[in-house]
């Protein structure tokens, strides 16, 4: 369902108010960056990401040689 996204169809969004998001369209998919809005919530919105990103690739672990996030 398009425009839904993560979150979206009445599922609940633990990271509401938490980060801004941004999304950059790219030829193969999208580029999400998540800016946490306080600096005490850095850690918890880095372990969110690392969480999306296990539950895409399907694996219970962090992909090996995967950055944690574009650009770094």
């Amino acid at each position: 369902m398009m425009g839904q996204g993560m979150g979206g169809a009445g599922m609940n969004c633990s990271m509401r108010g938490m980060a801004d998001v941004k999304v950059e369209q790219t030829p193969t998919g999208a580029i999400l960056r998540l800016t946490a809005k306080n600096a005490g919530q850095v850690e918890e919105v880095q372990r969110m990401a690392q969480g999306m990103q296990r539950c895409m690739s399907g694996s219970g672990t962090q992909q090996q040689g995967q950055p944690a996030s574009p650009g770094q």
